[in-house]
């Protein structure tokens, strides 16, 4: 089949050069882009990890408050329920 000037027929009219530097620029660009994505992510599984961590301390710190509080409730209400029985 002879090149009569499409695009569509298998070569290109250009002299074959536009097509590899656009595929190479988007090769590039792609490989940019995934390293940017994996440090990106990167960060974020350090922040999410740092953030549970934070988490878990929190919820430590309030369970044992709401035992403390907790304990704190039955002491009154058994002191003033013996106040009263005598």
């Amino acid at each position: 089949m002879a090149s009569n000037g499409n695009s569509w027929s298998g070569s290109n009219a250009a002299g074959g050069d536009g097509a590899p530097k656009l595929s190479k620029k988007f090769s590039e660009s792609f490989v940019k882009t995934k390293e940017v994505t994996a440090t990106g992510c990167e960060k974020t599984k350090v922040v999410a990890a740092v953030g549970y961590e934070k988490t878990k301390v929190a919820a430590k710190k309030v369970k044992e408050g709401a035992t403390v509080g907790v304990n704190w409730i039955k002491l009154k209400y058994n002191k003033s329920k013996l106040f009263q029985k005598k």
